[in-house]
């Protein structure tokens, strides 16, 4: 029997070392899987042709991209995970260690279910006549045996019933002027370390390095981008917000310094001229304001 995509299904959880995913997903595509490394021995034995007797398992370790089209209720799972801080009153902010998870993935004909996952990157994504996009880079540690993969849990019941936000819901706000964004890319890397296998045959452990959060974003070439965009000072600009509101539930983001160089301005043909903005966010001390801060008002 042919495995067809639409017959798969994906569940997040946390971590534990024997249970399966608690909240199941709607989602565009899935690469989670395990790669693994063969060690050859490549010695010289006075031939040509090399031999395959004496190869054995390395290394192995788990990860791949989830695409989302996430819901209000979603990002209220979702959120603790690429940031690491526990919601408070619909509050998210960044903490020192990110969360571990477990992703449990119906592949058709097997379930596979990976352990010791953490947001490696986040890509939220949108752009006119779009919805708001969310992909996530996980890397992990194990995935169980397949013969011990089981079935896919009974959690349906956990799929948001709710619509994702599309790019007309969103508004951005930047050195207290309102300013049209034609698209957007906001891109949070957590600087994981993937390296660490000591003397293990899989991942002991995913430290958290340093995070870098960027905003790209096109806008039209008008009044609002000379005096706010095309130049700011090198210490950047303080309190910009990111907003999407569909009305009933609404996503707040909120960055602390935004800093950039110069926007070059591009003119390619006789078409509306529409400069491409890169700002990378940085914690504010001066102000006391974090480099980001999530507010996810999901009504239910």
């Amino acid at each position: 029997m042919q495995a067809m995509g639409h017959a798969t299904q994906l569940g997040l959880g946390p971590q534990h070392a024997t249970s399966l995913a608690t909240r199941q997903f709607e989602f565009q595509s899935c690469t989670l899987n395990r790669q693994q490394n063969l060690i050859h021995s490549g010695g010289i034995r006075g031939q040509r042709a090399p031999l395959g007797d004496f190869t054995q398992p390395g290394t192995s370790s788990v990860g791949g991209n989830l695409v989302l089209l996430p819901r209000p209720d979603d990002l209220d799972f979702l959120l603790p995970y690429l940031l690491g801080g526990a919601e408070v009153s619909d509050v998210f902010d960044l903490a020192e260690t990110l969360p571990e998870l477990v992703a449990t993935v119906d592949k058709d004909l097997l379930v596979e279910t990976y352990r010791g996952l953490k947001v490696a990157q986040a890509i939220f994504r949108s752009k006119q006549g779009q919805p708001l996009s969310l992909e996530l880079q996980l890397e992990g540690k194990t995935k169980d045996a397949s013969t011990a993969a089981g079935t896919f849990p009974s959690i349906s019941s956990t799929l948001s019933e709710k619509l994702p936000y599309v790019h007309h819901h969103a508004s951005w706000t930047f050195d207290d002027t309102a300013i049209a964004i034609n698209d957007l890319v906001l891109t949070i890397d957590n600087g994981l370390e993937l390296d660490h296998f000591n003397n293990s045959q899989t991942r002991t452990s995913l430290p958290a390095g340093e995070q870098t959060i960027t905003l790209a974003f096109t806008t039209p070439h008008n009044a609002d981008f000379a005096d706010h965009l095309h130049e700011i000072a090198a210490s950047g600009v303080s309190a910009a917000q990111l907003a999407f509101d569909n009305g009933s539930d609404s996503l707040t983001i909120d960055f602390g310094l935004l800093q950039k160089p110069e926007t070059p301005i591009n003119i390619r043909g006789k078409q509306s001229i529409r400069p491409q903005v890169t700002l990378q966010a940085y914690q504010d001390k001066a102000n006391a304001r974090p480099m980001i801060r999530f507010t996810n008002t999901n009504e239910t």
